[in-house]
């Protein structure tokens, strides 16, 4: 009876945890649609906050939902809720000069919830480094908006994606990822976001063999072994937004970028490309909706496309992204 009565609150923390994901992810939709409609209206710091933190929030409400999967511990739920309130009232707050208080909120509810894991490992780690470095902006001589903007650009998404796939691929596939260079690629991202040296050629270092520690070449592999073949076309559709990521960072390496166009690059082409993977698949689970599964590769290469383009002409760029939202949102849309 013990047991059962277990598995039940283990359930019902699922759910509630799951809601705050979901709540978190229909917030990011709001907050990109803000974004993108302040562009004509040139409200370019309201751009520049709402698009930011869309593009984060989708992210952390993916990596809720990941935590509670992993944890099933009821001790988290207050992080969770406290993680999900504060990632929604950043941009606001950090138009009214609270970005760094609800900044070191987000960090620390971040960091609480590992505290009652039980397992050990890399991926674990890299989600504690995740919310470090994003405090570390915090107390690193930064205020406001420099804050806010450094805490996206470097400290905060990435690390989220890099724990997240290299437990996910590998499962997915059956596979290891590599230790060496999950090691290689934190150690690059920590001396990028540290600002010795030259930070922007780290950081693509540092993607780039997060690539490696990803062994794309096994999860491409991995395809084969994919028994349910209605299936199949969403996992192809899957591996090739990783793939993508190749030519996206060696082709915007040598562009020179100016911080905004660190920021696009980041946003819209790494962090946007595997939101645009995961998204057909993970949204209808996470809000209960049906799934057309049309899946198309110009959704993404127009996001490839709208990312390169961006230091060059940003209408153009905005061509693009427009596209490819709408080819995105037609994968799912009944």
């Amino acid at each position: 009876m013990i047991r059962i009565a277990g598995d039940r609150d283990a359930l019902s923390y699922l759910k509630l945890t799951r809601k705050l994901s979901a709540l978190v992810v229909i917030g990011s939709f709001a907050y990109i649609g803000v974004g993108l409609l302040s562009l004509p209206l040139r409200w370019y710091q309201v751009h520049m906050h709402f698009m930011g933190m869309g593009v984060v929030s989708f992210a952390a409400g993916v990596n809720i939902s990941f935590w509670t999967s992993v944890t099933r511990r009821r001790g988290s739920i207050l992080a969770a809720l406290l993680h999900s309130l504060s990632l929604l009232l950043l941009p606001l707050g950090s138009l009214l000069g609270w970005g760094n208080v609800l900044i070191a909120l987000v960090s620390l509810t971040g960091l609480l919830f590992l505290i009652p894991l039980r397992k050990r490992s890399l991926v674990y780690l890299l989600e504690l480094y995740s919310f470090l470095s994003l405090l570390s902006t915090v107390f690193g001589n930064f205020r406001g908006i420099e804050a806010w903007i450094t805490a996206v650009e470097w400290a905060y998404p990435v690390p989220l994606i890099y724990a997240v796939t290299l437990h996910a691929l590998p499962k997915t596939y059956r596979y290891r990822a590599s230790l060496p260079l999950t090691v290689l690629m934190t150690a690059l991202h920590a001396f990028a976001l540290s600002g010795f040296g030259p930070s922007r050629h780290l950081m693509w270092a540092s993607m780039l063999t997060y690539l490696g520690a990803a062994r794309l070449d096994l999860a491409f592999r991995g395809l084969r072994s994919v028994r349910v073949r209605e299936a199949l076309p969403a996992h192809r559709y899957l591996i090739a937004g990783y793939l993508l990521l190749i030519p996206l960072l060696i082709l915007s390496w040598p562009i020179p970028l100016d911080e905004l166009g660190l920021l696009h690059i980041l946003l819209v082409g790494f962090v946007g490309l595997h939101i645009y993977a995961h998204a057909p698949m993970m949204i209808p689970v996470l809000l209960g909706m049906r799934n057309a599964k049309r899946f198309n590769y110009p959704a993404l290469l127009l996001l490839v496309m709208a990312a390169l383009s961006w230091p060059f002409n940003r209408d153009v760029a905005l061509y693009f992204l427009s596209g490819s939202l709408f080819l995105v949102v037609y994968i799912v849309k009944p």
